[in-house]
């Protein structure tokens, strides 16, 4: 979000509800990660989960048995913030056992906020599609996240699980602020494409990268574009925040 909305916010002055478009071009990307059996608990020190949340397996697809998933999403956006943004997130659930998404690592190609970091630097943040071929780019150097996606003539149609899509309604920081969303069906009935490893080439640098396993469990393109509704740090004057 904007400094300006978010100061607003923090000191209590806006409790807003704003508009944030997930655009189509580029495709919304997942790569989306199994946590290795044994890096379970090291991630969850690392993280410092806030008490009132717990980290949680969930289902990604309906065809999936549940696991504990650390996703990547890349994707364009307009409204609330703009630019492209990357973010990792984890799934967690809160005090009524409702699986959320939990955000622990953010980047954007524009200066933004968001209530842990305050200010999200601009960073190094590249998404974009050439023809049938995805390119994304995370970070610099040997740190970086780097994807190349060459699109099928014919990608396999998947559903996402139910809990997947409603891990949207509260979306967690790692300090326990929420953002609350709002959308139609049009989230529940995206269409979204499996894409093949074989049809990938990744190398992540990254710090995420010791906990999980080498390749993404699921690849997932969204096709269509999805506008939420948000209320950025719905919870700020009552989280617990260390």
């Amino acid at each position: 979000m904007t400094i300006y909305s978010g100061l607003r916010i923090a000191f209590g002055k806006d409790q807003p509800h704003v508009q944030f478009k997930v655009e189509m071009d580029p495709p919304s990307v997942y790569w989306v990660y199994r946590v290795k059996s044994s890096e379970i608990d090291n991630l969850i020190q690392k993280l410092r989960i806030p008490p009132n949340l717990s980290l949680t397996p969930v289902r990604c697809l309906d065809s999936d048995e549940p696991s504990y998933y650390l996703a990547l999403n890349a994707y364009r956006v307009s409204g609330l913030v703009n630019g492209v943004r990357a973010e990792w997130s984890v799934f967690v659930r809160d005090a009524t056992n409702t699986p959320c998404y939990m955000i622990v690592d953010a980047r954007s190609s524009n200066t933004s906020m968001d209530p842990v970091s305050i200010i999200t630097k601009k960073s190094t943040v590249l998404h974009k599609r050439e023809g049938n071929v995805i390119r994304t780019q995370i970070g610099e150097g040997s740190d970086a996240f780097v994807s190349t996606i060459t699109l099928p003539e014919q990608a396999t149609s998947v559903h996402s699980s139910a809990e997947w899509v409603t891990a949207n309604d509260y979306i967690y920081w790692g300090n326990g602020v929420c953002d609350r969303t709002f959308y139609n069906a049009g989230l529940a009935n995206t269409k979204v494409s499996l894409i093949s490893s074989k049809d990938a080439a990744i190398n992540d640098g990254t710090f995420w990268a010791q906990f999980v396993e080498p390749e993404p469990v699921h690849i997932l393109i969204l096709n269509n574009a999805i506008e939420f509704v948000v209320s950025p740090w719905e919870n700020v004057e009552r989280a617990y925040v260390e």
